[in-house]
């Protein structure tokens, strides 16, 4: 019954049922006792009515009066006082008398359970042994139990004709339509598979097939209107980085320069803090162009292209190497002396690769240290491991497992250095991602953090 209450659909086809079943109960209890009703009229006309002859000679032989009538049938007289004209015979039926008093001519009924069918009374005289006659007749049990299955049969096949009939004229269009509405509504505002009820009724039904329809519209428009808004914004955001690219590389070497001349301590911390921020920005600008391309779907292993690691790791050492000067922060590398290949897009794998180690240096406290290793791992060398290591403040062991989502930096970050949003390290776990590398950020004892990329090595590009 659970089951069947839960959908729309189940809750109206149970209502129609026993809607449908109640009428026909009704209808099928009060057509036969209708029907009994006439029948036992009828029965109770049957009664005798005594003539003066008849009544005569049932006054002076009672018993042989009554025999005279067969075993199928009881006929029995009694007089105005009630009292049977025969010793042993039955009492009179008091409610055939009661409606005989009121008025009726030959009041009869049937008895459901008793071994005779019905009986019928009739007052052939206002006084003497023979004034009231009541006659019973026999019913077999198998005439009974035939009689019983009708009217049972009957009520059950009424009932299941109703339910069926209505079943497939009411419940079942009604169903369809409710199932139509239900796929059209799990797939409202999807920009593809949508598939209107298409209901014309002018009903409620229809109405909220309309509804859906103008809803599915509105949100498709909205959604096309949004992506467009997106894609605009993601494309200027692009521009922009790409034209901030030169200026700030030339700004950069131009600040480099002037702190190489700079003589007194506090116009080089000045400098210093100039290259930083241009540092800063620049990796801001490069990791935005590189969300943009990641949002709307670049894929570092498109095209087949390879990166050669150890001279990834030249160029970023050397990059930031520059800027770790400024800060009195050594940067080291280490490579094997052969080139190894791996399967990655080469911009995007140095600028996940720069993420971290900006990120170290930027992180570092004058007299620190970051170290870049690349090595051979695996049973047959047959993957690599690149590792960021320095010996800064590190991390908190509880903010480990947030430090790669987008915006999060821990408060000490924020105290040290309040630019930022922590978005290097999450374009470096996307682009990781997707290339099929894992990034692991660990602590390192007693201070400083550890960011270790592995994945597989690849041969060489394929020469055109």
């Amino acid at each position: 019954m659970s089951r069947i209450l839960r959908g729309l659909s189940g809750r109206v086809f149970l209502a129609a049922a026993i809607c449908a079943g109640l009428s026909v109960a009704v209808v099928a209890v009060v057509m036969p006792s209708l029907f009994i009703e006439q029948a036992i009229r009828r029965i109770g006309v049957l009664t005798p009515q005594l003539d003066a002859i008849s009544l005569a000679q049932c006054e002076r032989d009672p018993g042989r009066f009554i025999a005279q009538h067969g075993p199928e049938l009881d006929l029995v007289v009694y007089d105005e006082d009630l009292r049977p004209a025969v010793a042993g015979t039955e009492p009179i039926d008091l409610q055939l008398f009661a409606r005989l008093q009121a008025g009726e001519t030959a009041p009869a009924r049937m008895y459901f359970f008793q071994p005779w069918g019905g009986a019928s009374l009739r007052r052939a005289a206002d006084h003497g042994p023979c004034a009231l006659v009541q006659l019973r007749w026999r019913l077999s049990p198998s005439e009974r139990r035939f009689a019983l299955l009708i009217i049972f049969g009957l009520l059950a096949f009424s009932v299941a004709a109703a339910v069926g009939l209505a079943s497939f004229f009411a419940v079942r269009p009604m169903a369809l339509r409710l199932e139509k509405l239900r796929r059209a509504t799990e797939q409202v505002g999807q920009a593809a598979g949508y598939a209107s009820a298409g209901d014309p009724a002018r009903d409620d039904l229809g109405q909220l097939s309309a509804l859906l329809d103008q809803a599915h519209a509105r949100i498709a428009a909205d959604a096309a209107r949004m992506e467009a808004r997106h894609r605009a914004l993601e494309q200027h955001l692009a521009n922009i980085a790409h034209d901030l690219r030169t200026p700030l590389a030339s700004l950069q070497i131009a600040l480099e320069q002037v702190a190489a001349d700079a003589r007194p301590a506090e116009d080089q911390g000045l400098v210093r803090g100039a290259i930083g921020d241009v540092v800063y920005m620049g990796s801001l600008i490069d990791n935005l162009y590189l969300a943009c391309r990641l949002q709307e779907g670049a894929d570092p292993l498109h095209g087949d292209l390879r990166v050669d690691l150890c001279a990834l790791v030249d160029r970023v050492a050397r990059r930031f190497a520059a800027l770790g000067r400024t800060r009195g922060i050594e940067v080291h590398d280490a490579r094997p002396d052969a080139a190894l290949w791996a399967r990655c897009n080469p911009a995007m794998a140095e600028q996940a690769l720069a993420n971290l180690v900006h990120n170290a240096v930027a992180h570092g406290e004058p007299g620190g240290h970051v170290a870049i290793l690349l090595e051979e791992t695996g049973d047959s060398g047959a993957e690599f491991t690149l590792t960021v290591v320095d010996d800064g403040p590190g991390v908190p062991p509880a903010d480990l497992p947030k430090i790669g989502d987008r915006t999060f930096r821990t408060d000490e970050a924020r105290r040290r250095d309040p630019k930022g949003g922590g978005l290097g390290l999450a374009i470096s776990q996307e682009v990781c991602s997707r290339a099929g590398f894992t990034l692991t950020l660990a602590g390192e004892l007693p201070r400083g953090l550890r960011a270790t990329l592995r994945g597989p090595i690849s041969g060489p590009p394929q020469s055109s």
